[in-house]
């Protein structure tokens, strides 16, 4: 049966003998401005945006490697739901090394400059508007720019392996870092994201990393 929402004039709910709601997945609702997004990217040396890149070894600590800021003069906010980085080993390290740590983090006040300017995707080429995530990039090494850095939102350790790298992939491990918070991070006018080192990587370690990252704006 249905029942009417108080409230909503003209809304109905269907609902079960219990009176519990009946859900079925169906087409979000698309805001006038705003919509649903996404955005990827990789390591990469400036400049040369769709070749992967190592990146170098002994990466310090504090070093941005991906940045997205969302527009200072926006009217409205985005919200962030998952991002998701593949980090993959290319050359091994010293015995007892200590693994790098990555992490996501807050920013605002200034946006970074450098490396290699991604874009964000509509997830519909006719609801919505353009993202104002208007500022997306990354580097195989240190992006410029002097953000005022927030909250560390997620972190990961850098995979490793001591020794020489074998052939064959179970040598040489990846792993894949999904960070699926259980409600949106909100970021304002002016606010970002960024894959930030929190700690020195190895000295003779070197990875590779690939990510991309959903989110809505309303």
């Amino acid at each position: 049966m249905s029942i009417l929402l108080a409230g909503n004039a003209g809304v109905v709910a269907d609902v079960d003998e219990a009176r519990n709601v009946q859900i079925w997945q169906g087409i979000p609702g698309y805001p006038a401005a705003g919509g649903f997004y996404s955005s990827s990217g990789w390591s990469a040396a400036a400049g040369s945006p769709q070749t992967p890149a190592i990146v170098a070894a002994g990466l310090a600590a504090n070093t941005l490697i991906m940045s997205a800021r969302f527009a200072a003069g926006s009217a409205r906010k985005g919200y962030i739901n998952r991002l998701r980085v593949l980090l993959k080993c290319v050359t091994g390290t010293a015995a007892g090394s200590i693994p790098g740590i990555l992490g996501l983090q807050r920013f605002t006040a200034v946006t970074p400059t450098g490396g290699n300017a991604r874009t964000a995707a509509r997830h519909s080429a006719t609801k919505g508007s353009a993202s104002d995530m208007t500022d997306i990039r990354d580097l195989n090494a240190a992006l410029t720019g002097s953000p005022t850095f927030g909250d560390l939102l997620a972190s990961t350790q850098v995979p490793q392996v001591e020794g020489a790298i074998a052939a064959g992939y179970t040598a040489n491990p990846g792993i894949e870092w999904v960070v699926e918070f259980p409600n949106p991070i909100e970021l304002a006018a002016g606010d970002g994201l960024a894959l930030r080192t929190q700690a020195t990587c190895p000295a003779v370690a070197t990875w590779t990393f690939s990510w991309n990252m959903y989110w809505f704006e309303r």
